[in-house]
């Protein structure tokens, strides 16, 4: 289970938003499978859902990335790019192939869970750094 916490924050409401949905979901899924509701329909269902959530996630994060010309934008896309296209095919593709029992959901949410709150914290965070820096050249000029 992943809990939020202020230091999770980068500053900006809706990436902060989206940041808070997907921990919402991925405890939603844990506690589904853990309390016997894992059907592998519902379980696939709730799966897509959140991979499409969070596509849609790094899609919104780059662009205003790119709006503020934030600096390291194709390092971070990069990261991006690796979990969108090679990380989450070969879990989701493990999942299918074990028909979503129990231990193939929990591993693919165990791996986004980490993936996700190391990235924030590791990468997202510059974000914020970003912005105040900005800020205080503004203030300077």
């Amino acid at each position: 289970m992943l809990d939020w916490h202020e230091r999770y924050e980068v500053g900006v409401e809706s990436i902060d938003h989206a940041h808070r949905e997907i921990f919402r979901v991925i405890n939603r899924l844990h506690k589904m499978v853990r309390v016997g509701g894992n059907t592998q329909w519902g379980a696939a269902e709730a799966v897509k859902y959140l991979r499409t959530y969070v596509v849609k996630h790094f899609e919104d994060e780059e662009a205003y990335m790119r709006a503020i010309d934030f600096r390291d934008y194709e390092a971070h896309k990069a990261i991006h790019d690796g979990m969108r296209h090679r990380i989450v095919p070969r879990l989701y593709s493990r999942m299918e192939n074990k028909k979503y029992s129990e231990d193939s959901i929990h591993q693919f949410l165990n791996i986004c869970g980490k993936w996700m709150s190391k990235h924030i914290l590791g990468h997202d965070r510059e974000l914020l750094k970003y912005l105040d820096s900005e800020e205080e050249e503004a203030a300077e000029s």
